[in-house]
């Protein structure tokens, strides 16, 4: 049977927890503080400045043949608090990683430890390159379209606001997506999955991977091609990475 303690006995037990775990909050309380601290200047830069950020992403993405367009009067002001929590969340998403690794690491084995510090650096390349390319599949697309249109002597005026985030949830699902062959990497490694059982299934996991990609924005058959080719290549390189 479980020992029962008296109420003194179990006070003096949360005093002592308390006084262990204490430092422990406090760090977390501070670091706490700091990332809210971060996703404040930032959101507040990108906030005054989301006329500078927005003509420069506008410059970049080159679209011919759209006009975009505000369509309330106070529109304006939520993009500008839409840039401005985008930015917040650039900046303080990496420092936020940095406390969660610097609290997680410590508690893991050697072996566990050494196989996420080794996949970090993919890691952060494969979140770039997979935010780009988010970017660009929806820019390949609204131009195809676009295009397609004015052909047709259709002008094309888009809501700015609806416009701009669905490139931003674009990129942040490619971003996260990307990640496919790390998660993948770390379970082989640790021997949760076994190599063969994924090389003997591969046409579930085909399938699988067209039945995620009709989830994510946009759903047109264009966009799902060229979403679910560069999956099941991050599916076959992380086979490859760890045969």
């Amino acid at each position: 049977m479980a020992e029962e303690h008296s109420p003194e006995q179990t006070a003096d037990l949360l005093r002592q927890n308390m006084v262990k775990y204490l430092p422990y909050l406090r760090e977390a309380q501070k670091r706490m503080w700091i990332t809210i601290g971060i996703f404040i200047i930032g959101g507040t830069l990108g906030f005054f400045g989301n006329q500078q950020i927005l003509g420069f992403v506008m410059k970049r993405l080159n679209l011919v043949g759209i006009n975009l367009v505000f369509t309330s009067p106070t529109q304006f002001i939520d993009l500008a608090f839409q840039t401005g929590f985008i930015i917040g969340a650039l900046l303080a998403i990496p420092y936020l990683i940095y406390c969660v690794l610097s609290f997680v690491l410590p508690a893991l084995r050697k072996k566990e430890r050494s196989i996420i510090l080794s996949l970090l650096p993919l890691s952060l390349a494969l979140t770039v390159i997979g935010f780009a390319f988010g970017v660009w599949i929806q820019q390949f697309v609204i131009t195809i379209y676009s295009q397609t249109t004015t052909s047709f002597n259709i002008s094309n005026m888009w809501d700015v606001g609806r416009f701009f985030s669905q490139f931003v949830l674009m990129g942040l699902s490619m971003a996260l997506v990307f990640q496919l062959p790390i998660v993948l990497s770390i379970l082989l490694r640790l021997g949760v999955i076994k190599r063969s059982v994924l090389t003997s299934r591969r046409r579930i996991v085909y399938a699988a991977i067209i039945i995620f990609a009709t989830i994510l924005p946009p759903t047109d058959i264009l966009s799902l091609t060229l979403i679910v080719l560069p999956l099941v290549f991050l599916f076959e390189g992380a086979l490859l990475l760890n045969k």
